[in-house]
């Protein structure tokens, strides 16, 4: 349905980057998932030449079946939910990839722990940011965990969503070491040697992140993207096997880098990145499971909250 929902704001508007705000993700996530509708149609659906775009003949043939099939689903949807009553001891919780494996079973134990073993049961979903955000404002999960950094703009709209900062970590970065312990791969302010680069997909929110930083430091000249993935997972095994310099979160490394197989390979302390690991919720008031677990985790200790 999002991408049905996705066309008909287009249709109405007329702009991508208008679009993209009121469907409140990114715009090149935006234009992916249009193109991604017409992929699966087969036909293209907008002309892109004209500013404001308009719909091609296609597009104007497919407006009406979009329209009526988006009202019929909202329409079941709302009945749907009427007469099937969720588990009220169950909350459904969308969270990056990095989050789901490395922060949330921590964070959990402390909730379950603060709310004095009440009854919470937890269904985990692992996608990227865009995904999550389409989740929560769809109804398809009830709380997301993401990274936030006041560098990067958020995809949840404050006025929809509310948030909550729930831990911290570093992103830095690391090669593997040599033989006597120092990185394979270094990179510092003033050199001019070009290192590879074990880069984040440039639409995934690290991506965004540490794309931004390596232009505001000078040295997006300074590396060569020799390998790209959007889950830090893929980017530490390349790390660890020695292929290239990667940003990656302290959290998702703390063994690693505490055994000495992955070492900071940077000098200068400012080539690391701060950020924040949030929670976010919709504004409306929620099934009693979801204000509990909100209250609890507003009411975490602060060793709890930076236990990233």
């Amino acid at each position: 349905m999002g991408w049905l929902e996705d066309f008909l704001s287009l249709a109405s508007t007329g702009s991508f980057s208008r679009s993209a705000d009121d469907r409140n993700i990114s715009q090149p996530a935006f234009s992916r998932r249009i193109r991604a509708l017409e992929q699966w149609l087969g036909a293209d659906l907008i002309d892109r030449s004209r500013s404001p775009t308009t719909l091609t003949p296609a597009g104007h043939a497919f407006y009406q079946t979009a329209l009526d099939v988006v009202r019929i689903l909202h329409r079941e949807r709302a009945e749907f939910r009427g007469l099937v009553k969720r588990d009220a001891h169950t909350i459904t919780i969308c969270a990056t990839h990095t989050l789901a494996i490395h922060f949330a079973p921590g964070w959990l134990t402390s909730l379950r722990r603060t709310g004095g073993g009440g009854e919470i049961n937890v269904k985990m979903v692992a996608a990227d940011l865009d995904d999550c955000g389409q989740a929560l404002r769809e109804g398809g999960c009830d709380l997301v965990l993401a990274y936030h950094a006041s560098t990067v703009p958020s995809v949840f709209g404050m006025a929809r969503f509310a948030a909550a900062t729930i831990g911290a970590d570093v992103v830095i970065p690391v090669s593997a070491p040599d033989g006597r312990g120092h990185p394979l791969h270094a990179i510092s302010a003033a050199g001019d040697e070009v290192v590879p680069l074990l880069a984040y997909a440039s639409n995934s929110y690290l991506g965004r992140l540490v794309g931004s930083a390596l232009e505001s430091w000078g040295l997006s000249h300074r590396v060569r993207p020799s390998y790209e993935s959007s889950l830090v997972e893929a980017l530490k095994g390349m790390a660890l096997a020695g292929q290239g310099v990667a940003w990656l979160p302290l959290s998702a490394m703390r063994p690693d880098f505490a055994a000495g197989r992955l070492v900071l390979c940077a000098t200068d302390p400012d080539f690391t990145l701060n950020v924040d690991l949030r929670a976010y919720r919709r504004a409306e008031r929620e099934r009693p499971i979801v204000e509990d677990v909100w209250r609890l985790l507003n009411d975490l200790p602060a060793p709890h909250a930076l236990s990233a």
